[in-house]
């Protein structure tokens, strides 16, 4: 949550610094994961009103998906719910990555394509795990370490050291190695290696910070998505597998692999199976978000990225 004042950048610094690790600490002692929802959507609520400018940028993405009109009272309830939605999976993988595997898997009401996972994997060539910023991705490493499996995940550090420190305890209690990217690219010789190895890699494919990724239908409006998981896929043979993770009314947890995405081809055929594969993941993105349309998080103007029409 960049803003224009250094001030309130200090002020937002000492507040996250602060919050996430006390949260993650009384996390410990909830006889009930509710009682920590409760607590984050008052958090949420509050947020909702300090900060009115990230919850019009919810509004109109939240119209885009819906096909609404920003001011339409189910986009208003949706973009709402969103943000409460997202402060309670920071509650669930504070309260699960500190209790036994056992109790998140009680809490999977259903794995959908896991044999797509374990199909890819019996190739030996690794895989791709292509998720988004929807639903609680986090929970993925939990569901992997279940199976004996450990991801190394690509992401792009918080802003807030103190989050990100938190974070990343709890992704190496889950089994999950993190692999920090610093915006201005990195190199993909480790990935490749990893992969070569028949390592699982997860990365996030909805988000194109790098600024070069390939437009894309998505919602009625061309968007860029990011390249850099489907060239990697070109380079090592590896299949991409989306992979996404979501919360039902009961509050449980679903987890959907999709078929392996292969990209073959030379030169301009590579590219053909590049996009062909995007608009797949897109689409099925898009189901996703169709479905449940608060647990997409994205908090600036997704269509009208400031960075992008900056650059």
């Amino acid at each position: 949550m960049q803003t224009d004042s250094k001030l309130l950048d200090l002020v937002y610094g000492v507040v996250f610094g602060s919050l996430f690790p006390l949260f993650h600490f009384a996390a410990r002692s909830f006889a009930r994961r509710e009682r920590g929802h409760d607590i984050a959507d008052q958090i949420a609520n509050a947020f909702m009103e300090i900060r009115p400018r990230y919850l019009e940028a919810i509004l109109g993405n939240t119209a885009q998906v819906m096909g609404l009109k920003p001011s339409h009272p189910l986009v208003d309830r949706t973009a709402r719910d969103m943000v409460r939605q997202h402060a309670r999976s920071w509650v669930d993988f504070f309260y699960y990555g500190q209790r036994p595997v056992e109790e998140a898997l009680s809490q999977f009401a259903s794995l959908d394509g896991i044999e797509h996972l374990d199909a890819a994997l019996t190739e030996g060539s690794g895989a791709i795990l292509l998720t988004a910023h929807a639903g609680n991705f986090e929970l993925g490493g939990i569901l992997l370490r279940a199976r004996n499996l450990k991801v190394h995940a690509v992401y792009k550090p918080d802003r807030f050291e103190a989050v990100e420190r938190l974070r990343e305890s709890l992704r190496s209690q889950g089994g999950v190695v993190g692999i920090p990217l610093d915006g201005l690219g990195f190199s993909t010789l480790p990935l490749v290696k990893l992969l070569r190895e028949g390592a699982l890699v997860g990365m996030q494919g909805d988000r194109d910070f790098s600024l070069n990724g390939v437009s894309m239908p998505f919602f009625g409006r061309e968007v860029p998505f990011p390249r850099g998981p489907w060239e990697l896929a070109a380079m090592t043979g590896a299949p991409i597998i989306t992979s996404f993770f979501y919360t039902d009314e009961e509050r449980l947890f679903h987890a959907h692999f999709g078929a392996p995405i292969w990209i073959h081809g030379e030169r301009g055929g590579r590219m053909a199976a590049i996009e062909a594969g995007m608009r797949a993941y897109v689409a099925d993105l898009e189901t996703l978000i169709r479905r449940h349309p608060s647990q997409w998080y994205c908090f600036y103007p997704f269509w009208d990225d400031p960075a992008r029409t900056a650059s």
